[in-house]
């Protein structure tokens, strides 16, 4: 399975319009990895821990103590792989980045496909609306960032514009970045994997 790639779908949960991103990413990834791929493709600044909840187990990214998948050995996010999770029949589980904001995002294995030699993976495939921005208080606090930069009348409006730094236009993707970040994550697995000599 390794030689394959999985379409994933990653909505932020709670948000409508939905905030979502489909990616191409190669089936060995571990969720570590994955959670460097999610970070790029939705626009986070990886400031925050996380962790990855696959049915009642979760799997730990750094900082956050041991879980339990795949067996009684404590497993964190590095030593988990996408394709042990498609193995155990896994289509959906959910990763939850930053404690504090608790921005959840629904993932769903879509397909697997066979590895395209000319492409580099990661890639995103497609996807609709800009991330919140960080550290603005989860999605109830996304809401009323909102609220208060659409309205020139809102008694927020200009501490808020300010907070961020000028204007924010939740409905805009801005692809060209996203690309950047996906394709040096590319290249440095690229350099992993040839040093590993494989």
């Amino acid at each position: 399975m390794s030689d394959g790639v999985l379409r994933l779908k990653v909505v932020l949960a709670d948000t409508e319009p939905p905030i979502w991103r489909r990616i191409e990413v190669p089936a060995d990834l571990t969720l570590k990895e994955l959670h460097a791929v999610i970070q790029a493709a939705m626009g986070w600044e990886n400031a925050h821990l996380y962790q990855f909840h696959v049915g009642r187990e979760t799997i730990a990214g750094p900082g956050m103590g041991g879980g339990g998948f795949l067996g009684p050995r404590p497993a964190s996010a590095g030593q988990v792989r996408l394709d042990d999770l498609a193995t155990h029949g896994v289509k959906r589980f959910t990763y939850l980045y930053d404690m504090g904001d608790s921005w959840e995002h629904q993932i769903k294995i879509e397909k697997m496909l066979p590895s395209d030699p000319l492409a580099a993976y990661p890639r995103l495939i497609d996807g609709a609306r800009r991330c919140p921005p960080e550290d603005c208080g989860g999605i109830p606090g996304f809401y009323a960032f909102l609220d208060a930069i659409n309205d020139p009348k809102h008694p927020d409006h200009a501490d808020r514009i300010d907070w961020y730094g000028g204007r924010f236009d939740p409905g805009s993707l801005d692809i060209e970045p996203i690309q950047i970040h996906l394709a040096r994550i590319a290249t440095r697995r690229k350099r992993a994997i040839a040093k590993r000599g494989h």
